[in-house]
C-alpha cells in the first residue's frame, strides 16, 4: 500500500469524516477522492469528445456511400 502524505488541512478533514462516520478509514476517504477524480476526468473527456463531435459536424462533409466501404 502506497504512503500518501497529506497537508495537515487535508488530514484534519480526513479525520473529521473518519470520526463523524462517513468513512470508515483514511483509505476509505483517499478511495473516495480518486474515484471522484477519476469521474471528473471521465466528464471532462466526455465533453471534449462532443465538442470536437460537434465541430466536425460543422464543418463541411461529402456523401460516403458505407455499402462502398462495408461490401468487397
Amino acid at each position: 500500500m502506497p504512503n500518501v502524505s497529506l497537508p495537515i488541512a487535508m488530514q484534519d478533514y480526513a479525520d473529521r469524516q473518519v470520526e463523524a462516520g462517513v468513512y470508515a478509514n483514511l483509505s476509505e476517504v483517499v478511495r473516495a477522492g480518486m474515484r471522484r477524480l477519476m469521474e471528473e476526468d471521465g466528464a471532462a473527456a466526455f465533453y471534449l469528445l462532443r465538442r470536437d463531435l460537434a465541430s466536425a459536424r460543422a464543418e463541411p462533409s461529402e456523401e460516403i456511400d458505407l455499402r462502398e466501404l462495408l461490401l468487397p
